[in-house]
């Protein structure tokens, strides 16, 4: 197991690899998770029970022609980028397929360049964990690759072959986008756990980009029904509210402010690791409590477990992102129709995970260390055509959805 101590030198992060999840905010949120899955020991589509690189066949054949996937990064250095490789890397490892990555990609000239490299490799798809420009899409379809992008569905496209859909964000019957939810997690949580009073750091929300834009709304409701149930939580949207990112004046500034104040709760939008070293010289590692949109990994280890970090909304790497090679394989190998909610590209609809327990923290943690998966690659091969003939976009949609933190982690 790593679990080694946190270095302070994570807490000095770029901006660029603070957003803890990419795309912006989806509009379809409907339905919710309803199959039981087991442990941590994997959960198995069709019956399959198997976890980790024990798979019940030998799959390396399958597809019967290697797959190429060009994967798009806005940061090869973001943890759960890093985490979302080591998985899309054991899928390879496990199934025919071939996985080329960018390098960090920060501008729409530089995501052009790459679908072009992908497209001059003989790749037959793109993975876009990361879009900065709509035109990407159909710079994809004009050099024949297929298309499959993150939260930020593309109607325009909806009805072309190549295009094969994205995930989204859902929470039970909720109508509201998944990011919305995540800030309202957030915010409810603090509440919950007694804090009196937070501040909040909003990220791009200040800079008119949507995903923060909900994120805030969602975090000052959530506020709102802690207030409504009863719980002493005190925000102020005028005074309580650090805009922008790190690495700027204003912004050290304003958290030195804070920290010396009467806060005794912190909201992170983005990577929190970036008050923990503030936190720290200020003395406050153990009066204040922070939640965050992150992930289960180094950063957050030490931090989670020593109480310091007591909320986190987590993007299960397989769960969220790994159902995108599900449906580029269907796309691939001739069963497009897998890809499709009726006459339009599907979206799959997905749960993001409110962590506030160390236990269930540290069980997702171990089983990816140890190499293990809560989707392997014998359940992504049920999930296609090509090996199962009987399976439908439905079955593949609520074989996601059944995802939920309860269903899952045990």
């Amino acid at each position: 197991m790593k679990k080694k101590l946190l270095s302070l030198a994570l807490c000095t992060v770029m901006s660029a690899s603070l957003i803890a999840g990419c795309g912006s905010s989806g509009s379809d949120s409907s339905g919710g998770g309803s199959s039981d899955q087991t442990s941590e020991e994997g959960s198995g589509a069709a019956g399959n029970s198997e976890s980790g690189s024990s798979e019940a066949a030998d799959l390396s054949s399958f597809p019967a022609d290697t797959i190429k996937i060009g994967v798009e990064s806005f940061d090869t250095t973001d943890e759960q980028f890093m985490a979302l490789q080591e998985y899309l890397d054991y899928l390879a490892d496990n199934l025919n397929l071939e996985m080329m990555y960018s390098e960090s990609i920060d501008s729409a000239e530089a995501e052009m360049d790459f679908i072009d490299s992908c497209a001059s490799a003989g790749c037959d798809a793109i993975f876009a964990y990361y879009n900065v420009s709509p035109e990407a899409i159909q710079e994809a379809i004009d050099k024949g690759m297929y298309y499959w992008g993150t939260e930020q569905y593309a109607p325009d496209y909806e009805d072309n072959e190549y295009y094969v859909g994205c995930y989204t964000f859902t929470e039970g019957d909720s109508d509201e986008n998944g990011d919305y939810l995540g800030g309202y997690q957030l915010g409810y949580s603090l509440g919950e756990q007694g804090v009196k009073h937070v501040f909040y750091c909003n990220g791009g929300a200040s800079f008119g980009v949507q995903m923060f834009i909900d994120r805030q709304s969602g975090f000052e409701a959530g506020i709102a029904a802690a207030q409504a149930d009863g719980y002493e939580i005190e925000y102020d949207s005028s005074a309580d509210v650090i805009e922008g990112w790190p690495g700027t004046d204003d912004f050290t500034a304003a958290v030195s402010s804070k920290l010396s104040g009467d806060y005794d709760g912190a909201a992170v939008s983005f990577n929190a690791a970036t008050l923990f070293q503030p936190i720290n010289d200020a003395g406050k590692a153990d009066s204040i409590k922070i939640a965050a949109i992150g992930g289960v990994n180094d950063t957050y280890y030490d931090a989670f477990n020593s109480g310091l970090v007591s909320t986190i909304v987590y993007d299960c790497e397989e769960v969220v992102f790994g159902n995108g090679i599900v449906s580029i394989i269907n796309a691939v190998t001739g069963h497009g129709d897998v890809t499709r909610d009726g006459d339009v590209a599907g979206r799959v609809l997905t749960y993001r995970w409110t962590l506030q327990d160390a236990d269930q923290f540290n069980a997702i943690y171990d089983l990816h260390d140890n190499g293990e998966y809560y989707i392997t690659a014998q359940d992504v091969a049920n999930l296609c055509a090509e090996y199962n003939s009987s399976v439908t976009f439905d079955e593949i949609n609520s074989y996601y959805q059944s995802f939920t933190l309860e269903n899952t982690v045990k």
